[in-house]
């Protein structure tokens, strides 16, 4: 599914998740992380992400991101939060 056809179902953005990605994978990979468009969000209460399909980046946005900030992440999502 492309980032066009998820961002138009978003409740709401998580941008830091987009923002903190390519930090990260500046970190890894340099200045090419300036492609990036990894997003994350809210739809129907559920927590949504889009990253980019090589193992390496989802691995790196699980370990590095959505794991550590789950519990976070989850209560985001399920309450009205902004």
């Amino acid at each position: 599914m492309t980032i066009e056809a998820v961002v138009p179902l978003l409740d709401k953005t998580i941008d830091g998740f987009g923002e903190l990605f390519r930090l990260k994978s500046y970190e890894e990979i340099g200045t090419a992380a300036i492609l990036s468009r990894a997003i994350a969000g809210v739809i129907d209460g559920r927590a949504v992400f889009c990253i980019p399909g090589s193992t390496k980046a989802v691995t790196l946005a699980a370990r590095e991101i959505i794991i550590p900030e789950i519990r976070h992440i989850l209560s985001h999502a399920s309450s009205g939060q902004r």
